[in-house]
């Protein structure tokens, strides 16, 4: 007995200009491709990238307050962090 997958599939329809269709195919063309393979892996990368884009973050007005305040208030270089900076200094130089 041989196993099968069960995997769905669905379409996009798109609507081009002949010269657009054209362009596409010979695009796809020198990558090996048909054109719906094209343009599936040129939309996969582009929403991967959107994807791995900044996220918003949505805080309360409360947290937002206690957020802004470290911001405008940092606490004082612990020595820790002092000797982070001088490292960083003599390898790479200063800002």
């Amino acid at each position: 007995m041989s196993a099968t997958t069960n995997t769905e599939k669905t379409n996009i329809t798109l609507t081009l200009e002949p010269e657009q269709k054209k362009l596409l195919e010979k695009t796809a063309a020198l990558r090996c491709l048909t054109v719906s393979e094209y343009l599936l892996q040129l939309a996969l990368d582009i929403a991967t990238e959107e994807i791995q884009g900044p996220e918003v973050i949505a805080v309360s007005d409360g947290d937002w307050e206690i957020i802004e305040s470290a911001i405008l208030n940092p606490p004082a270089a612990n020595e820790v962090l002092k000797g982070a900076i001088n490292e960083h200094q003599q390898e790479y130089g200063k800002w």
